[in-house]
Protein backbone atom coordinates (compact mmCIF):
# COMPACT_ATOMS: atom_id res chain seq x y z
CA UNK A 1 0.00 0.00 0.00
CA UNK A 2 1.54 3.32 -0.90
CA UNK A 3 0.83 5.95 0.84
CA UNK A 4 0.25 9.49 -1.34
CA UNK A 5 2.49 12.72 0.24
CA UNK A 6 -0.30 15.59 1.14
CA UNK A 7 0.87 19.22 0.28
CA UNK A 8 2.12 21.15 3.25
CA UNK A 9 -0.45 24.04 3.80
CA UNK A 10 0.51 27.19 5.61
CA UNK A 11 0.16 27.39 9.28
CA UNK A 12 -2.22 29.74 11.39
CA UNK A 13 0.35 31.20 12.86
CA UNK A 14 2.26 32.03 9.85
CA UNK A 15 -0.78 33.94 8.76
CA UNK A 16 -1.01 35.67 11.65
CA UNK A 17 2.51 37.17 12.04
CA UNK A 18 2.08 38.16 8.21
CA UNK A 19 -1.24 40.39 8.82
CA UNK A 20 0.53 41.52 11.92
CA UNK A 21 3.74 42.73 9.73
CA UNK A 22 1.33 44.20 7.46
CA UNK A 23 -0.34 46.31 9.69
CA UNK A 24 2.64 47.74 11.17
CA UNK A 25 3.82 48.28 7.57
CA UNK A 26 1.06 50.58 7.04
CA UNK A 27 1.02 52.50 10.65
CA UNK A 28 4.80 53.00 9.60
CA UNK A 29 3.75 54.40 6.10
CA UNK A 30 1.46 56.30 7.50
CA UNK A 31 3.64 58.10 9.75
CA UNK A 32 6.56 58.78 7.65
CA UNK A 33 4.35 60.20 4.92
CA UNK A 34 2.72 62.65 7.08
CA UNK A 35 -0.58 61.25 6.75
CA UNK A 36 -0.95 61.44 10.64
CA UNK A 37 -0.40 64.66 10.73
CA UNK A 38 -4.03 65.44 9.66
CA UNK A 39 -5.27 63.87 12.75
CA UNK A 40 -3.50 66.19 15.50
CA UNK A 41 -4.30 69.10 13.65
CA UNK A 42 -7.42 69.36 15.63
CA UNK A 43 -5.54 68.49 18.93
CA UNK A 44 -3.59 71.42 18.73
CA UNK A 45 -6.06 73.94 18.46
CA UNK A 46 -5.94 76.53 21.18
CA UNK A 47 -9.58 77.46 20.34
CA UNK A 48 -10.92 73.93 20.05
CA UNK A 49 -9.45 73.73 24.04
CA UNK A 50 -11.83 76.52 24.49
CA UNK A 51 -8.65 78.94 25.18
CA UNK A 52 -7.33 82.65 23.01
CA UNK A 53 -3.92 83.03 21.62
CA UNK A 54 -2.14 86.22 23.79
CA UNK A 55 1.53 87.12 24.68
CA UNK A 56 0.78 85.74 29.00
CA UNK A 57 -1.98 84.68 30.17
CA UNK A 58 -3.76 86.17 33.98
CA UNK A 59 -2.34 84.16 36.13
CA UNK A 60 -4.88 83.66 38.75
CA UNK A 61 -8.14 83.27 35.97
CA UNK A 62 -6.12 81.34 32.83
CA UNK A 63 -3.67 78.31 32.93
CA UNK A 64 -1.23 78.37 30.20
CA UNK A 65 -1.12 75.86 27.51
CA UNK A 66 1.35 74.83 26.08
CA UNK A 67 1.93 72.54 22.32
CA UNK A 68 -0.88 74.63 20.12
CA UNK A 69 -1.17 76.46 17.23
CA UNK A 70 -0.11 79.75 19.58
CA UNK A 71 3.10 78.51 19.82
CA UNK A 72 4.30 78.95 16.12
CA UNK A 73 2.95 82.68 16.77
CA UNK A 74 5.04 83.08 19.36
CA UNK A 75 2.20 83.65 21.97
CA UNK A 76 0.47 81.24 24.86
CA UNK A 77 -2.56 79.12 24.57
CA UNK A 78 -4.98 80.69 27.97
CA UNK A 79 -7.13 78.82 29.46
CA UNK A 80 -9.76 79.81 31.49
CA UNK A 81 -9.63 78.10 34.99
CA UNK A 82 -12.80 79.61 36.16
CA UNK A 83 -16.14 78.44 34.31
CA UNK A 84 -18.13 81.37 32.62
CA UNK A 85 -21.10 82.49 34.51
Amino acid sequence: MKYQKKAQGISINTIIIAAIALIVLVVLVAIFTGRLGIFSMGVQSCTDKGGTCASSCIAPDYATLRGTDCDKAGEVCCIPTIAPE
